[in-house]
């Protein structure tokens, strides 16, 4: 969806109370930045989206949905305190004026505002409510704004926030298929996969055995009932059972180790095409995530997995058995009557004509739906991730959902009824021509009656049925298991993706005592999120000495998580170089690179499983220094509270913890790994102030061999900072120490530090 349709969620476009509400919620800068506009598509999760700009669209679209109460949890935690200003009077104050809101909020400037008329602490679960007459209307109210704000603001009014140029702002590209025939490539790699020359070998002898005790068991079934002795001979009689049930007993082994080597191999072939899919993902760039949605990963772990585990095996082992049995039916049947091939040339010719025509349309059904398949899953994911906000929005939203789902479902049924329509129509024509086959031989054998022997003409009677039938289960299962190697191909797609660092195939490994020093040198970096997309780090260049403490300020969409980005090598750089202790990090592998760094991320996952393996998953710390972690970040306690403490079990997404406490836990992981460079992305944006206040005690005694680079929109977290560096669209407009750029009365970071009222606190 567009960050439009996000807004939008299902009510109609009004453009002029669209308009005031994206400036209202401080949304139009950040439109202008995109390239195309609120027209840009957002990935799963918000992935190309700040943490701000995720709640300021969530924002905006709680105010464009008119309700008459809005619960509004942190919104403003994740923007700097301009905007925070800004947001407070323009939106809540102004355009909410008329409505019930419930803020949630750590910000002591809007608590201490005239413009609340109920104010809740909450301690311990406790609820304290102070409720007082408010003198001042809310639409009345202002926060202190700073006049550069105001000026940025004005500049924007009238301006259209979308730009037509859509398809710059797409994310998500519609899901490639194949055209054609399956490749060969594709053939020939299953065929590896599932032992290559040596398994077909040992087919094919099982197979040929198979075939010598049938034709034996008949042979001597054929023996013994010709015996012309006068008299019953059990000795005889017993002998001739013995003989016989050893060759049946012979065929029922070879029937049994067919079997078993298909399904042994078949099972081989789709473990590895599992392996080598799922080690191509896990080693895939984050762009890829971005740009394919998880129904898409989904359905080739699900329903293409499902075929090559189930389907394909089994087609491949009966086309093999059906080959081996037709040509030597065919075999024997030209060898005892030659005029059999005459009529056997032109029936080949005709079905392999027929099955051409069938494959070509039916492959690609077989692909559409598959590619049809993908959007339901990655539907359903996403309703599953926003069912709260769904609900929240009511019963119309709801329907809506259900509306898309349905389309989607029925979009990807046309598609199985097309598949299911195309095989009936094929399967007809098959069964018609084998019957036209087989009339026209039982009918040159009634017109050749008397020139033929009875048993001549049982005999070709007989063949015609099996080698018809033979022929036409032939090219059934042939063209049954081309249809079915779409998913291989589909899997090996996945399976070629092209790793992180591969566009870097020459790399150095630094010395073991890398980093010896904790500098950063950025020189001129340029990144970007996908390959010829826009720059959101346009040229950047600063220093960083060892164990520095940097603060990082700006905007949200200024590029601050960005950097940190390009610091781990997520994406590689358009241009530019970063060197850490003098060390270009794009010659190094990733993984020392990323096992040197330390980060505590906006937004937290905590993996399924212990406590204890996700703070420390390789074993190499005591319980003792654990619970010193925990203890340095002020969360031994609620730890102790847990049934099982250590062992206790996360939930999906660490959700049984709230983001500050996860947060804090990413802390603890830095705090045991003792890493030379530590990143906070926003890592105080979830907790009370009195916490913050202990955390960055807690860096200032634990991380004094450490060089900390802290993003932050709270400007208190980063005022003890050794320097500030102030970034604004994806440059760096100021850098040095929080007093030198006081000192200036002018720039960005004053005008955020007198916003927040820090000019007298601290300077």
């Amino acid at each position: 969806m567009t960050i439009r349709d996000n807004i939008l969620f299902g009510l109609p476009y009004d453009m002029e109370k669209y308009s005031r509400v994206v400036a209202a919620c401080g949304l139009l800068p950040d439109l202008k930045q995109f390239p195309a506009g609120d027209a840009t598509e957002i990935g799963q999760k918000g992935v190309n989206l700040s943490g701000g700009q995720k709640a300021r669209v969530c924002l905006a679209r709680a105010c464009y949905s008119d309700a008459d109460i809005l619960l509004l949890d942190s919104p403003l935690a994740a923007v700097d305190a301009i905007v925070q200003s800004q947001i407070f009077t323009e939106c809540i104050c102004n355009l909410l004026a008329d409505k019930t809101v419930v803020l949630v909020t750590h910000s002591a400037d809007i608590i201490a505002s005239e413009a609340a008329n109920v104010k809740v602490l909450v301690e311990n679960g406790t609820l304290m409510a102070d409720r007082r007459d408010v003198t001042v209307p809310r639409r009345s109210y202002t926060l202190p704004m700073s006049p550069r704000s105001a000026k940025d603001d004005s500049s924007h009014d009238g301006e259209d926030n979308t730009n037509t140029n859509r398809d710059a702002g797409r994310l998500i590209d519609d899901e490639g298929r194949e055209e054609g025939r399956v490749s060969k490539e594709v053939f020939l790699n299953y065929f590896n996969s599932l032992g290559g020359v040596k398994v077909c070998v040992f087919l094919f002898a099982v197979l040929a055995l198979w075939q010598g005790f049938q034709i034996g068991s008949d042979l001597w079934l054929s023996h013994w009932t010709g015996q012309k002795n006068g008299s019953y001979n059990q000795d005889e009689a017993a002998y001739n059972m013995k003989i016989y049930s050893l060759l049946g007993a012979g065929a029922a082994i070879m029937v049994f180790a067919r079997s078993a080597t298909v399904v042994v191999v078949g099972l081989r072939a789709s473990s590895h095409l599992f392996d080598n899919m799922t080690l191509s993902l896990l080693r895939a760039p984050l762009r890829f995530f971005d740009a394919n949605p998880i129904g898409r990963i989904v359905n080739r772990y699900g329903d293409d997995i499902s075929v090559v585990d189930f389907s394909l095996p089994f087609i491949f082992g009966g086309f093999l058995v059906t080959f081996f049995f037709t040509v030597c039916k065919l075999a024997t049947a030209v060898y005892t009557m030659n005029f059999v091939g005459v009529l056997i040339i032109p029936l080949v010719w005709i079905y392999v004509t027929i099955a051409n025509f069938y494959l070509a349309p039916s492959r690609d059904i077989s692909r559409l739906w598959k590619v049809s398949s993908s959007p339901v899953l990655s539907h359903v994911t996403q309703s599953e991730e926003g069912v709260v906000v769904i609900r929240a929005f009511g019963q119309d939203i709801i329907q809506r959902m259900f509306n898309e789902n349905f389309i989607r479902n029925d979009m990807n049924s046309r598609c199985w009824f097309a598949s299911t329509v195309t095989q009936q129509w094929f399967q007809v024509r098959m069964q018609l021509i084998g019957c036209g086959g087989v009339f026209v031989v039982v009918s040159g054998l009634v017109y050749l009656r008397d020139y033929l022997s009875p048993g001549l003409v049982g005999l070709a009677f007989t063949y015609a049925l099996s080698v018809d039938s033979g022929l036409a289960s032939l090219v059934q299962l042939w063209s049954l298991m081309e249809i079915q190697m779409v998913s291989p191909e589909r899997i090996l797609e996945y399976s070629s993706i092209p790793a992180e660092g591969s566009s870097r195939p020459l790399v150095i490994e630094p010395n073991a005592s890398w980093p010896r020093s904790s500098t950063v040198q950025f020189q001129d970096v340029v990144f970007s999120y996908k390959d010829g997309g826009q720059p959101v780090l346009k040229g950047l260049s600063f220093n960083v000495r060892n164990n520095e403490k940097i603060g990082i300020v700006g905007r949200t969409g200024a590029g601050k998580s960005s950097l940190t980005m390009a610091l781990f090598r997520i994406n590689e750089l358009v241009s530019g170089r970063i060197l850490i202790d003098g060390v270009d990090i794009a010659t190094m592998p990733l993984r020392t690179l990323r096992s040197s760094l330390s980060i505590i991320p906006q937004s937290p996952v905590l993996f399924k499983g212990s406590l204890r393996a996700y703070m420390d998953p390789f074993d190499d710390f005591t319980d003792a220094d654990i619970w010193s972690a925990l203890e340095k970040v002020d969360m031994k306690s609620q730890v102790s509270a847990l049934e099982g403490q250590l062992a206790y079990e996360l939930s999906e997404n660490g959700e049984n913890f709230s983001v500050g406490e996860r947060q804090m836990l990413c802390m603890t992981r830095a705090l045991l790994n003792r890493s030379r460079i530590v990143v906070m992305d926003e890592a105080t944006a979830s907790i009370d102030h009195t916490t913050e206040k202990k955390l960055q005690e807690m860096i200032k005694r634990d991380f004094q061999n450490a060089t900390v680079l802290t993003i932050a929109h709270r400007l208190g977290t980063v005022l003890n900072s050794d320097r500030i560096m102030v970034l604004s669209d994806g440059h760096v407009v100021e850098f040095d120490s929080p007093r030198n750029l006081v000192k200036n009365g002018s720039g960005v970071f004053y005008e955020l530090a007198r916003e927040g009222g820090y000019l007298e606190k601290k300077f």
